[in-house]
């Protein structure tokens, strides 16, 4: 029935067990740079520097989004793999128990 289509779900659990110390990692990167503030003379005294800061605090702003973003989206692909695996072994426990086995 399946015509040679097979399903490894070890191999989507494992996945998602290898890739949550990466979504850890983008965490603690995010922390880092949302903990780094700069001070208002660290550009200098010249004209600009205060736009220079202005546009770094934005910048920084921007990788914090992205950062919990990109976190965001390794967790859902865990919690994706791992409700696939769950979902194929509960369609084989269907399959079956519908043919009277186990």
């Amino acid at each position: 029935m399946s015509q040679g289509f097979g399903v490894q779900n070890d191999a989507l659990r494992t996945y998602a067990r290898r890739t949550e110390p990466d979504v850890e990692r983008v965490q603690r990167i995010r922390n880092r740079i949302q903990q780094l503030e700069l001070s208002a003379g660290t550009f200098g005294k010249l004209p600009e520097s205060d736009e220079l800061k202005a546009d770094y605090d934005a910048k920084q702003q921007d990788a914090i989004k992205d950062l919990g973003d990109a976190a965001d989206a390794l967790q859902n692909i865990v919690d994706a793999a791992r409700a696939t695996a769950d979902r194929y072994d509960g369609n084989e426990q269907n399959t079956a128990a519908g043919f009277g086995g186990a």
